[in-house]
């Protein structure tokens, strides 16, 4: 099974941004996996990055962008594209080729074959955005999965650092009290409070017309429940506290579950994994 699509990018690249990150998204949401952005101008990303190229991809000391990878759950690595010297043009003929290629219509087959009809799979496929941190720092975030079955989907927004500033469970019918007890477990009573829980719903209608019968097969009231938990600080201790998902990429180390520690921490892993 694919574990994420990874994308080496620099912001400052007309042939990465807007169209290469838009392609990297259409394609983590066909295949229902997480996008990961790798930025050359951020020097932790970097250093990923370069190992991630010299290992699998076009390497050379000077390396082009935008380079595209596909990973799996047991570690083997596809280098799928990379962007080209010349026009924008090449590059996104290069996309278009892919897409349209045999290779990525067996990739789809063989990836979506083995995920039953879930909502998991609805919102990686629709429901899954990229968005900005603004609390803990103004990178790009994106929605991590943090558990799942075939009817509820929790995922966190998270930061390249891991201040994770959104907690969402997508569902067929909204059960805050069992989204209170998930948080808590995780996190603790003292920072889950009621008045940061939100509800809302998302229809076919809303996101496309053709999505009304899809919400149907997953939903017997022909909607998608969204609770949201964001939390908002009032006092100075509470302001100096923050969320984050135990994950540290570099080392592969990681439980994949919230901690509360100071929010300008450069710890990437809780107590217990440290």
């Amino acid at each position: 099974m694919i574990k994420q699509i990874s994308i080496v990018l620099a912001n400052y690249c007309p042939h990465c941004v807007p169209f290469s990150v838009s392609n990297a998204e259409k394609m983590a949401n066909d295949l229902g996996v997480s996008l990961r952005i790798l930025d050359i101008k951020d020097s932790e990303q970097e250093r990923v990055a370069d190992r991630l190229i010299e290992e699998y991809g076009d390497w050379s000391e000077d390396y082009l962008i935008p380079q595209v990878f596909i990973e799996y759950e047991d570690d083997r690595v596809n280098h799928l594209l990379t962007g080209f010297s010349e026009s924008v043009l090449a590059t996104k003929a290069a996309w278009k080729a892919l897409f349209s290629s045999r290779y990525y219509r067996k990739l789809l087959y063989q990836q979506t074959g083995l995920i039953q009809n879930s909502i998991k799979t609805f919102v990686n496929r629709y429901l899954r955005f990229n968005g900005r941190c603004r609390i803990h720092c103004d990178k790009l975030t994106s929605l991590v999965e943090l558990w799942s079955d075939s009817k509820i989907f929790t995922g966190a927004y998270v930061c390249p650092n891991g201040y994770a500033s959104r907690v969402l469970c997508f569902s067929t019918e909204p059960d805050i009290k069992w989204f209170k007890n998930f948080l808590t477990n995780q996190v603790g009573e003292e920072m889950v409070k009621d008045h940061d829980l939100r509800v809302a719903t998302r229809h076919g209608w809303e996101l496309e017309s053709d999505l009304v019968t899809e919400i149907r097969s997953l939903s017997p009231t022909d909607v998608i429940n969204v609770l949201y938990w964001t939390t908002y600080p009032q006092t100075e201790e509470e302001r100096r506290r923050g969320m984050f998902l135990c994950s540290d990429p570099q080392k592969g180390k990681g439980c994949k579950k919230l901690f509360v520690q100071e929010i300008m921490s450069t710890n990437r892993l809780c107590p217990k994994c440290r």
